[in-house]
């Protein structure tokens, strides 16, 4: 009997109206949220303890250097808090610290004096600061940013899961990295996850100078998922910023649950949104992480809230495009391993996988899928915010930055579409420079392996190539602000040299491969 063919992709390049017959992968009768939830905080907790392990195995990862908690502003469903864990350079405390100066004295302190004094005091502390800045402006501020989304299907995982990826970057590229706790499915489906990247990007830029980072500089990485939010935040960022301009801009503005319609099918929004403030407030926890709380701008008097409890409706976006955030300009990506093309049945990835013994079971598939695509009948599988690999040409080489690195597994069912859209981005349509790696012999997430007694070998070859290419982009001369890292020195283990400060985890790592 003649085999059947194989089912046809769709051409990236197809109508609009075609997106309708994509609507959801009909595999199977969608099971109650309420069993999705039940298993995803299940593996949630067998997931926390792998990774627990994992960081066991020498040298250990850092731990975050301070947090902030923002509330969420894109997201027109559930509101909701995103934190966003810090790794930063060694000396970006002293920098830091001759950038503020000291804090004026109390009053009390000085109660004594006269005011002739209090004055003089005071002459004097404001000339220490500006002589102290003045000293310190040409490395504060200068710092790039690595924005890092964790990977887990959209549905499992957490920030400190790339706590080895974010502390090779800050040895290696002097760059501060934050590493984005984004919202989770199915408590928060399609397209909250994407979102919530787009309110760490946005924050970062609008705090630049305090947080003491070139908004020139800011890049996106991820893992798996992660890595699809690597390419599909910039999207929604642009269109966030300029408009949507692939709808008609005459529109009337929709109601809520249009918006929530057509984000979820990647078409424009048409709000105007209106401008906030927030407001810092200091924790006072004594941990050695630190966390500051951000109020949320729909309530600027009310006491911070805790990201699992949300009593009110969120409002529309309240960021408006001002003529500081219209110009955001990423300087590059680096997605691992990325899944980029949801029109891509299951079945149809994993017949393209060259190792089937190596593939994420259908029990972890299956969950990511009905808890991030929820509901299945109203989500497009070509939306631009869930499948970049199929984005329109327009938007991808106005959205994305110029430079892109990307890395992908031979063992991955993920690799096909992969390597097809890789294609497709250096392609003169679209016009981007990809340095590509393929990583040969390893499974999908093959670098968090739960091994407790040492590192998985290859992860910091690879991570160092990486870091090299992100060290041309991002420090293509010493010109601007901030510290240079050091000359590059070859390794003992591994093709690629290093530039991480003598004693660092980087070098550790080398120690130990």
């Amino acid at each position: 009997m003649p085999s059947s063919p194989a089912p046809s992709l769709p051409h990236p390049n197809r109508a609009a109206s075609d997106s309708r017959h994509l609507a959801a992968h009909h595999t199977r009768v969608a099971r109650p949220r309420w069993i999705l939830h039940m298993q995803a905080v299940f593996w949630r907790v067998l997931m926390s303890l792998g990774m627990f392990f994992h960081r066991m195995a020498p040298p250990r990862p850092p731990k975050p250097d301070f947090s902030r908690v923002i509330p969420s502003t894109i997201s027109n469903g559930k509101a909701g808090n995103i934190t966003l864990n810090f790794y930063v350079p060694k000396d970006y405390g002293t920098q830091r610290r001759l950038w503020t100066g000291r804090a004026m004295e109390d009053e009390e302190d000085v109660g004594e004096w006269n005011g002739q004094m209090r004055r003089l005091s005071r002459g004097f502390t404001e000339m220490s600061t500006s002589l102290r800045r003045k000293g310190s402006v040409r490395r504060w501020g200068g710092y790039p940013v690595v924005i890092n989304f964790h990977g887990g299907g959209f549905t499992l995982g957490s920030s400190g899961d790339d706590a080895r990826w974010c502390g090779t970057v800050v040895d290696e590229v002097n760059a501060v990295v934050i590493s984005v706790d984004y919202r989770l499915a199915p408590e928060c489906p399609f397209p909250t996850a994407v979102e919530d990247g787009v309110d760490a990007v946005l924050y970062v830029h609008n705090h630049a100078q305090e947080l003491g980072i070139d908004k020139t500089k800011i890049a996106l990485s991820g893992f798996s998922s992660g890595g699809n939010m690597a390419f599909t935040v910039p999207l929604r960022l642009y269109d966030e910023l300029h408009g949507f301009p692939r709808d008609d801009v005459h529109s009337p503005a929709p109601t809520n649950r249009q918006a929530n319609e057509r984000a979820l099918h990647g078409q424009a929004l048409t709000t105007s949104p209106t401008t906030s403030s927030e407001h810092s407030t200091p924790s006072s926890s004594d941990s050695s992480t630190k966390v500051e709380i951000l109020d949320s701008p729909s309530t600027p008097t009310a006491k911070p809230t805790s990201s699992h409890s949300h009593s009110k409706t969120h409002p529309t976006s309240t960021v408006k495009p001002t003529k500081a955030t219209e110009e955001i300009k990423l300087a590059c990506l680096i997605p691992w391993y990325p899944p980029v093309d949801y029109t891509r049945t299951r079945a149809q990835r994993r017949a393209t996988s060259c190792r089937a013994d190596q593939e994420l079971p259908a029990i972890f598939t299956d969950l990511f899928d009905e808890s991030y695509l929820h509901p299945p009948d109203t989500i497009s599988m070509d939306s631009p915010y869930l499948s970049p690999g199929v984005a329109p040409s327009s938007l991808l080489r106005a959205a994305l930055p110029k430079e892109i690195i990307m890395h992908t597994c031979e063992w991955d069912m993920l690799l096909s579409e992969g390597e097809t859209f890789r294609e497709r981005l250096e392609s003169d349509d679209i016009g981007k420079k990809v340095w590509y790696k393929m990583v040969e012999g390893v499974p999908h997430g093959w670098d968090k392996a739960p091994n407790p007694w040492k590192p998985t070998p290859g992860v910091r070859e690879h991570y160092l190539g990486a870091c090299k290419e992100m060290r041309r982009v991002l420090w293509p001369s010493a010109e601007s602000g901030g510290k240079r890292p050091q000359m590059e020195r070859e390794t003992t283990v591994g093709q690629w040299p290093t530039a991480a400060p003598r004693g660092s985890v980087s070098v550790r790592f080398e120690r130990m491969a």
